[in-house]
C-alpha cells in the first residue's frame, strides 16, 4: 500500500464517519428490501429463510463495525477485518440468488469497497471491486448469457471504487494543506510569543538591574544608600522570579503610588504624584505602570532635575500617565538606538499590550511622557 494514500491518526474522523455513515445507510435499505419480499411485496422467493439469514448477518457484522470504530477504530485497518468485510459483502450480493429473487441486494457490496479505500488505500479498493466485480459474474448462468443490466451490475464496483479512491484522495490532500497551515499558524504563533516573552524580560532586567546598577556607580560613595538599592533590588527580582503575582487588592493607583516611592528612594528624585480613578490589576495595569516608572527613572537620571510632575488617570476602559520634567530636555529623533530605556521599556511594552507612548521634549526645555491605552472591545 503507498504510504501516502493513509491519514495520519486524529484526522480520520470525517472518512470514518461517512464510511460508517453509508454502511449503516446501506444495511438499513437491505433489510428493508428484505422485508418487502419477506412481504410478499418484492417477488416470491424460493427460500425466504436465506432472506432473513442475509438480513442478520449483515445487521451483526454492521453493528460490529460501528462499535469498534467507536471503541477502536485502528481495527478497521487490519487485514483480518477487510476479509471478514469482503466475504460478508459477497454473501449479500449472492444471497439473492439463494433465496431465488434478484430483487434482495441492494448497495451494501460498496460498503466493502469504501472501507478498504479508507482503511487501505487506492490500489486494495480496486482489488476488492475486481473481486465482487468477479463474483457478480459467477452469479450468472452461462447458458443465458449477460444482459446490459447484467453488464452495468458487473462493471459498476470498480466504477464506485474510482470515483471513492479520487474523493478520498481529494479530502486527504485538503485535510495535508490544512494541517500545514494549522501547524504554520501554531508554529508562528509559539516564536511570536517568546519574542514577545523575550521583550518584556528585557526591558524588565533594563527596569530593574540595568538601572539599579547604573544608580549604584553614581552613588558609589554612600555606601548607606547602595545597600538599600540593592535590598529594594532583590525583594524586587525575588518577587518577580518568584512571587505568584501581584494581590488582588492593588490597582492603578496603589501601583502608581508605589512607583513613584520607589523612584524617589533610589535615585533621591522627588515625584509629585496626582491619580485619578482606578483599575483593578491586569498586565495593562502593569505595562503602563511599568513605563511609568522608567520614564520617571530616566528623567532624574538624565534632565537633572530634583522633582517631576506625575499624573495618573484610570477608568474602566482607558488609562493614562502623564510624566513631565523641567530638566534639560533631548531631541527624541536622535536617541540611538542603544537606548532600551526608551524602546523597549517604554514604546514597546505599551506596544505590546495594545497602548501607545508619545515623548516630547526639546533641549532646555524639559520631556513629557505620555503614556496611553484603551480597551480596544469597547
Amino acid at each position: 500500500m503507498d504510504e501516502a494514500e493513509t491519514l495520519d491518526v486524529g484526522s480520520e474522523t470525517p472518512l470514518l464517519r461517512a464510511v460508517v455513515g453509508y454502511r449503516i445507510f446501506a444495511t438499513v435499505w437491505l433489510c428493508v428490501l428484505g422485508a418487502l419480499i419477506l412481504a410478499g411485496r418484492g417477488g416470491d422467493p424460493d427460500q425466504p429463510q436465506v432472506v432473513v439469514v442475509t438480513m442478520a448477518v449483515v445487521a451483526a457484522f454492521t453493528a460490529f463495525a460501528v462499535i469498534i470504530s467507536a471503541r477502536r477504530e485502528t481495527l478497521l485497518r487490519s487485514p483480518w477485518f477487510i476479509v471478514l468485510d469482503v466475504a460478508v459483502a459477497i454473501f449479500s450480493m449472492v444471497a439473492a440468488d439463494w433465496a431465488g429473487t434478484v430483487v434482495f441486494a441492494g448497495g451494501y457490496p460498496i460498503a466493502a469497497i469504501f472501507g478498504t479505500i479508507y482503511s487501505r488505500g487506492t490500489w486494495p479498493g480496486m482489488a476488492v471491486a475486481g473481486a465482487l466485480s468477479v463474483s457478480a459474474l459467477l452469479r450468472f448462468p452461462a447458458v443465458t448469457g449477460l444482459t446490459a443490466a447484467d453488464i452495468s451490475l458487473v462493471i459498476v464496483y470498480p466504477f464506485v471504487a474510482a470515483a471513492a479512491a479520487w474523493a478520498f484522495s481529494v479530502i486527504r490532500s485538503s485535510d495535508r494543506a490544512r494541517r500545514r497551515a494549522e501547524e504554520a499558524l501554531i508554529a508562528e504563533r509559539t516564536e511570536r510569543a517568546r519574542a514577545e516573552e523575550r521583550t518584556a524580560m528585557a526591558a524588565r532586567i533594563h527596569d530593574s538591574v540595568l538601572q539599579t546598577l547604573a544608580l549604584i556607580q553614581r552613588q558609589a560613595t554612600d555606601a548607606g544608600k547602595v545597600t538599600n538599592v540593592a535590598r529594594r533590588q532583590e525583594r524586587e527580582l525575588r518577587s518577580w522570579l518568584y512571587g505568584s503575582g501581584e494581590p488582588a487588592e492593588r490597582g492603578f493607583r496603589e501601583a502608581l503610588q508605589e512607583a513613584c516611592a520607589e523612584v524617589e528612594d533610589v535615585t533621591g528624585v522627588k515625584a509629585d504624584l496626582v491619580v485619578v480613578g482606578n483599575r483593578d490589576w491586569d498586565e495593562a495595569v502593569e505595562a503602563i505602570v511599568l513605563a511609568g516608572r522608567e520614564a520617571m527613572v530616566n528623567a532624574a537620571k538624565h534632565a537633572f532635575v530634583t522633582e517631576v510632575s506625575v499624573y495618573g488617570e484610570a477608568e474602566a476602559n482607558r488609562m493614562a500617565i502623564y510624566v513631565r520634567d523641567r530638566g534639560k530636555g533631548f531631541v527624541p529623533g536622535n536617541v540611538i538606538a542603544g537606548r532600551r530605556g526608551i524602546v523597549e521599556s517604554i514604546v514597546s511594552r505599551m506596544e505590546l499590550h495594545g497602548g501607545s507612548a508619545t515623548i516630547q521634549s526639546k533641549p532646555g526645555a524639559g520631556t513629557e511622557v505620555r503614556l496611553e491605552w484603551e480597551d480596544s472591545g469597547t
